[in-house]
This record gives C-alpha cells, structure tokens and sequence, in this order.
C-alpha cells in the first residue's frame, strides 16, 4: 500500500513538472513572439529584402550564425533565424512588401519547400547541407531553388547575384491610359499617374532645410545599429557626401541605394520626404551633366528586367498610352547584356521577361552618361534618365518564348495630352506653397493606397508537421486558450523592454556596436526576465 502511494506521489509530481515546463515553454513562446514581431516591424520595413536561415540545429549564440549574420549584412540588412518551421511559415506570409532569400537544411527543405514553393514572398530558396549529391536529386526539380551548397561563401555570392537581379525586377512604373479624356471625370489609374507626377516634381524642387540631411543620417544610424559594415558606409557618407557626387552615391549598392528603391516601389511618401535632399541633388546634377552632353542624334538604349502578369498585361491593354517609372531609371546602349537580363527574370515563374527599347533625344528629357560618374568602373554604356521622365509605349512585340521587347518612344512636358491633363489636376494645388502642395498631393495618394485591396497570397496559414530533426530541439506548446495569461505576458514583456531600453544619440548608434533593439540576443534576456517575473506571481 505505501509503495502504491508512493508510486501516485511520483506520478502526481512528474505531472506537475510536466504541467510547470508546459506552462514555462508557453510563456517563452509567446514572449518570443511578442518580441520577434516587435523587432520585425522596426526593421523589416527598411529594404526590399530579407535574408532567412531556416535550420532547427542552428543556434542563435553559435560563432557560426554570428559569423554568418556579420557577413550576409553586407548584403541584407535583415537576417533572421528560425528553428521553428510553421513560425516561419507565418512570418512569410504576413509579408507584404519585402521578398525573402531563404537558406533552409537539407533534411527540412525536401519536406518543406513543395509546401511553400508558391509563396510569392520568396524569390529564391538556396539548400544547405552536408551532403551535396543527396539533395541535388530533389532539388532540381524546384524552381525557386538556386543550387545546393555545403559552405555560406557560395551561397552568399548567389544571393549577391540574385538580389541584383530582383532589385531591377521590382522597378514599379505608372500608365496613363492613350484614351483618357479631360472633358470627363478620370479614372483612378489615370488620376494616380498624374499625382505621382506632380509628387515628383514637387520632390525635385523642393527647397529642404539644412538640417533634412543631417535628420536622415540620424535616421540610418538607428536603423542600421548593430551592421558594422553599413554604418562605417553611413558615417563616409555623412563625411564626404559631395565627393565625387550624388549620383556616384545613388549607383553604389548600399544603405542609401536600398532605402531609395524600397522607397520609390511602393510610394513611401514620407521615406521620399526624408530623402528629398538626395533626390533633388541627383537632379539637379543630371541636369548640368546633360547640358554638356555631345550626344547631337537620337540614341538608341536598353533595359531587360522582370515584370508581373498584372503589370504586363497593363501595358498590353495601354498601347500608345504614357508610362513613367518610379526611379531614376538606369539603361545601356548593350542591347546583349539588357536581353541576358530579361532572359534571367523569365526564368522566375511569377515575372515576364521584358526589354524595354527606347529612342532617346537629349531635346526631350533629362538624361546623362555615367561614364566616369559611377560607382562602378564597368558603366561607361549606361544611361540614367531624371525621374521625371514620360515615355509612350509604342509597339510590343513577343520575341522569345515569355520574352517580350517593348519600344518607348520620349515625350515631353510640351505633350498637349499631358500638359492639359496636370493643368486640369493642378488646380487643386495653385496657388500653394510647397508644403501645403506636399500634404494635398500626400493626402490624395494615401486615399489611392487605402482604396487599393491587398491582395492576400494565403488565404489560410500553412501548417508544417514538424519533423523528427525539429522535434528534437522543440516541445509543442499548449493549445489551450490562454489570452489572460498572454495579456499579462505582454505587459511584463512591454515592462522589461522600457527598463531594457537604453536613451541612445545618434552618434553613441553609431559607435556602440553592442546587440541593441530587440535583437535575438537581447530578446533572449528579455525572455528569461519575464519568465523569472511571471515565476514569482500568482497564476493567471
């Protein structure tokens, strides 16, 4: 009878052990969580792009990820581990504006990557493991895996390359309609293109303040914290910013051509503002180089790049109607290379390989040479227009299988289609400083952003059943429904966090390069405060 009692006395003590480690797992899970998405959202929001390393063995503290992270932010600025594959998952499909690189094992990439092959986040996958010829057997058959590696530096020359080529692929552009008609109410396409416009050339002449600059390099500064390599770009920047010029800065692949770019795809008006110094500057130097341009006959240049079936099929549908980019856009007389690169965007299943053929007459828009202006030695055939810059389409024609070459013919302010049309849409703005024309012009956008649906890439989250490997470094936690509890989690979180939180100037950012802002190793202690806190009180 005593050993029986005794047996239910060890039975009942395990199932509290059992009971307190569930509880334990839970609270760090959703303190986790609650940190991750904080940390995320004040990053993610910077570049296009971000790095994932999807491996349930690979720890955050480990010599081998920091290395890795030190490196790959040469490139990305946001690399991010995961040991958890459905948590990974969900990260991925709440994205909407950046595309992923994603690293996964071999072992988990076999079982996972059929699942989330379709995800639109991800531009390509990239396999690491051991043992090379295993996997390469599986991995052929996917289209978004870019090769098989058993050490980083391949894989980081890989995504070196594909980021690249995506960057040019996510080049958005706008469409006035050929048939638009100003003596009836415009459409919203029609209306957007214009906005945009006058957006444009309100950026350009805007008269910033002395200390726009300065804000911004605030800005990189707190942003970039903890990249050694992009915050000793920052701080060359901030010290010799006219030497050479503007546009030297806006061709190297850095801090300041990957904020522009995200910048100008997807509008962000305020990031736009924040820049308007650089913008302006740039203009205003493609100005006095295109005044010294001997180029006297129409030249011919070129620019291959990837666009979607939604956009390829706007341009369809608008022949002979105008189309503006929404960057300084950059070209080459070397239609070969500019056809290599459509040939490589085709290759992406969601893109439609595109080169874009446009005449060009220095009488008509602002262009120049970036020969000996760039940052590249290897960009004495490359052309870049002013931002400004309308071009009609003319003709569109299929040259390849899932390539097409579009002709674009210059216009100029003097269209009288155009100059009509901003004539009717200024109104709204005449007669308004610069400001005041900003935050109208801002306003409007907005309202066309608002009234754009998201399109949902998923419309449930996908669920991963976790493998022997990931099982081995992770426990399921409860099911049970535990909002009281998470809500207090959050507040001892949000409590530790504010007493975490250093007051920091933009010049200590600059210097410390200790982990900082929720990163991994700071969510960790953060974690293990809030478990010791939530110990210590009574049971929600």
């Amino acid at each position: 009878m005593a050993e029986a009692n005794n047996k239910s006395t060890k039975s009942s003590q395990h199932k509290l052990l059992i009971s307190s480690s569930q509880k334990n797992a839970s609270i760090v899970s959703t303190i986790k969580k609650f940190l991750f998405n904080l940390h995320t959202e004040q990053q993610s929001t910077i570049e296009n792009f971000i790095i994932i390393w999807l491996d349930p063995s690979i720890n955050i503290h480990s010599d081998e990820y920091n290395s890795f992270k030190n490196h790959f932010q040469k490139l990305v600025h946001l690399i991010l581990l995961f040991n958890d594959s459905n948590q990974c998952i969900d990260f991925i499909s709440d994205i909407k504006n950046e595309k992923i690189f994603l690293i996964i094992s071999g072992l988990l990439g076999r079982k996972l990557v059929p699942i989330i092959n379709n995800l639109c986040q991800i531009d390509s996958i990239y396999v690491y493991c051991d043992n090379k010829v295993r996997h390469e057997k599986w991995a052929d058959q996917e289209k978004k895996i870019k090769g098989v590696f058993q050490n980083t530096e391949p894989i980081y020359d890989a995504i070196r390359r594909d980021i690249r080529q995506c960057e040019d692929d996510l080049i958005s552009f706008n469409i006035l309609s050929s048939t638009f008609n100003t003596n009836k109410n415009l459409n919203q396409s029609d209306q957007l293109f214009i906005y945009i416009q006058l957006f444009k050339e309100i950026l350009i002449e805007l008269d910033y303040k002395s200390n726009t600059k300065i804000d911004f390099i605030n800005f990189c500064y707190s942003k970039y914290q903890n990249n050694k390599y992009q915050l000793d770009i920052i701080k060359e920047f901030q010290n010799d910013y006219n030497q050479p010029s503007s546009i030297w800065w806006c061709t190297r692949e850095c801090f300041i051509y990957s904020i522009l770019n995200k910048a100008f795809r997807i509008q962000d008006m305020n990031m736009l503002i924040k820049m308007s110094f650089f913008i302006r500057d740039i203009h205003l130097e493609i100005i006095r180089l295109h005044s010294k341009l001997n180029q006297k006959n129409p030249l011919i240049v070129y620019r291959g790049q990837g666009v979607s079936e939604e956009e390829f099929n706007k341009i369809l549908d608008n022949q002979n109607g105008f189309l503006s980019f929404n960057n300084f856009l950059l070209t080459t007389t070397n239609k070969d290379l500019s056809k290599f690169y459509a040939r490589s965007a085709r290759d992406n299943h969601q893109l439609i390989g595109v080169l874009f053929q446009m005449e060009i007459d220095r009488t008509k828009s602002l262009f120049t040479s970036l020969d000996k202006i760039s940052y590249y030695a290897e960009s004495e055939n490359e052309i870049v227009f002013a931002i400004n810059t309308i071009f009609r389409i003319h003709t569109i024609d299929q040259i390849e299988n899932g390539l097409w070459q579009i002709q674009l013919k210059l216009t100029n302010n003097e269209n009288e289609q155009l100059k009509y049309l901003k004539i009717l849409l200024q109104k709204e703005i005449e007669n308004k400083n610069q400001p005041e024309r900003l935050n109208i012009l801002m306003t409007k956008l907005q309202m066309f952003h608002e009234s754009t649906p998201i399109e949902k890439t998923q419309s449930t989250k996908m669920k991963f059943e976790p493998s022997v490997e990931e099982n081995i470094y992770h426990e399921q936690t409860m099911k049970a429904d535990q909002s009281t509890a998470n809500d207090k989690i959050e507040q001892t979180v949000k409590e530790n966090v504010c007493h975490e939180q250093p007051q920091e100037t933009s010049e200590s950012v600059a210097n410390d390069q200790t982990e900082s802002e929720h990163s991994p190793v700071v969510i960790d202690v953060i974690v293990e405060q809030s478990v010791n806190s939530l110990q210590s009180t009574p049971d929600v």
